[in-house]
């Protein structure tokens, strides 16, 4: 008898230690609710601020004091206002192993599309998770903790060694090649180490394709001549025998500003230098994120914007390719002409040529990047720019086109109005048709036709290239046209529009 009331004691006790191992874990978790939320040393505000979180961000609870909540934010600890946040209780379970089916898989702040993007997962990286919200799993990538879709990933078996479940830190040897590259951007950088801080050691254009050996970070390593390797961005490149993308995922992102004077700075905290401003609807390509700033291309340079005064979008090359009014892929060189103490052409009502061919210039520049184009320019601010260094900037660059701006002039005893078009070149014939009809077809100025002009940017020009006089300011009425809105958008447009054709 007291051998059975042994066991049964035995048998319960193990049912209630399985039970309670069976038992979830709750985690709580908080989400910020409002803009710039102030992340200080200690639980008040008399307490120093040592950073900011943003609205709809999620950070695990370390502890509470008061109406304070401890975070784990950035590698680091901070206090938040708790009345400033919704906390969370998080169901977690055992740890389970998955990889990425894709490249390019978003790990976004929270369990939903309306997360913002912190990092991204290339096809095959294993990471684990032990949590779980609907159909999106919590996973912890390198330095980055957050949100991915599960119908993206793939349950990792230990015991499979397909090549489904290859380490994510695989280092091929340099005569493993593992597949191979196309550049999908005009010139591409090739450099030391996965990272835009390695040295630049030489440049690929777009359309080559080389053998990559590994892959880490959204960088291939690649090889190119005599048994050289090197790391290139895996977001302006596309395997070669690349597999659909989920639908989730884009070969492209770029984002838009929400607010007009928005500023673009050189590094990711509003404590670097401001390099450009940005007004609202304009689009910028993202090179990459880091924290809650953007790094994009601006100017053909790069900058830095704040990730929440802007927009994230996406759009796959497949998309861009059926759209019939891009120019995704293209380079344009925009010649403001004349600048600085060379005025140009002097208006009835006293406007200069220089000052009006800038202005233009930009407005030309912004229509043809939300084409897709990428845009270089032979000056920027009302400064003197000789002919001989206009046409060297086109000649090195990589433009597949050179355009520059003028306004035309008559004596006052002629009555004049209109655009021409000027070539030098026979091959640069049908751009200046191109163009030229565009224009009129546009702005519905008097067609004046396309001509051979014997100027020096464009007979000195081996990238096709022309030269546009698009309007007469010594006609008073025709300066007052040109010098409008209405008109210098139907220019852009004009201009837009007949590279397309051009291009096709």
């Amino acid at each position: 008898m007291k051998k059975g009331l042994f066991f049964m004691f035995l048998f319960m006790i193990t049912f209630v230690i399985t039970d309670l191992e069976s038992k979830p874990v709750y985690a709580d978790e908080v989400i910020i609710q409002v803009e710039d939320l102030n992340v200080r040393s200690g639980p008040g505000t008399n307490h120093s601020r040592i950073g900011q979180v943003h609205k709809g961000e999620t950070y695990t609870i370390s502890k509470k004091q008061g109406d304070w909540i401890k975070i784990n934010w950035n590698g680091k600890t901070g206090w938040v206002a708790e009345w400033l946040t919704k906390v969370n209780k998080k169901e977690t379970t055992s740890s389970s192993s998955y990889y990425s089916k894709y490249d390019y898989l978003r790990i976004r702040s929270a369990p939903g599309l309306s997360g913002s993007v912190k990092g991204y997962l290339m096809k095959n990286a294993r990471v684990e998770s032990q949590e779980k919200n609907g159909k999106w799993l919590l996973i912890k990538h390198g330095d980055i903790k957050g949100w991915v879709h599960g119908d993206y990933l793939a349950e990792s078996n230990d015991g499979d060694s397909s090549e489904e479940q290859t380490d994510e830190n695989h280092q091929g040897t340099p005569s493993e090649v593992r597949g191979e590259i196309r550049v999908n951007t005009s010139t591409l950088n090739v450099r030391s180490q996965n990272s835009t801080k390695g040295k630049i050691l030489t440049q690929v254009r777009k359309g080559q394709v080389y053998e990559y050996i590994d892959e880490k970070d959204r960088w291939y390593q690649i090889k190119w001549g005599n048994g050289k390797t090197g790391w290139v961005a895996g977001w302006l490149v596309e395997k070669v025998d690349q597999r659909k993308p989920a639908p989730d995922q884009s070969t492209a992102t770029y984002v838009s500003l929400s607010y007009n004077n928005t500023n673009l700075r050189s590094g990711p905290s509003t404590n670097n230098k401001i390099v450009g401003k940005g007004s609202k609807g304009d689009q910028f390509d993202v090179i990459d994120k880091e924290g809650n700033w953007y790094k994009i291309k601006y100017n053909t340079k790069e900058a830095y914007v704040a990730g929440w005064i802007v927009e994230e979008h996406t759009k796959s090359n497949q998309q861009k390719n059926k759209d019939s009014n891009s120019l995704q892929g293209r380079t344009i060189m925009i010649d403001p002409g004349h600048g600085g103490y060379d005025s140009g052409a002097l208006g009835r009502s006293g406007s200069y040529e220089s000052l009006l061919t800038l202005d233009t210039a930009f407005l030309v520049k912004e229509r043809l990047e939300r084409a897709g184009a990428e845009v270089l320019m032979t000056r920027t601010e009302n400064t003197y720019v000789s002919l001989s260094v206009r046409s060297y900037y086109s000649n090195s660059s990589n433009a597949d086109a050179f355009i520059s701006l003028h306004y035309n002039s008559a004596p006052l005893s002629i009555s004049a109005t209109g655009i021409n078009s000027y070539y030098y070149h026979a091959k640069d014939q049908n751009l200046a048709l191109s163009l030229q009809s565009s224009l009129i077809a546009s702005t519905g100025l008097r067609d004046r036709g396309i001509k051979k002009g014997n100027f020096h940017v464009i007979r000195e020009n081996t990238k096709p290239a022309i030269l546009l006089e698009l309007g007469f300011l010594s006609d008073a009425r025709e300066e007052q046209t040109v010098k409008g809105s209405t008109y210098q958008n139907q220019v852009s447009e004009g201009i837009t529009q007949g590279l397309i054709h051009y291009f096709k």
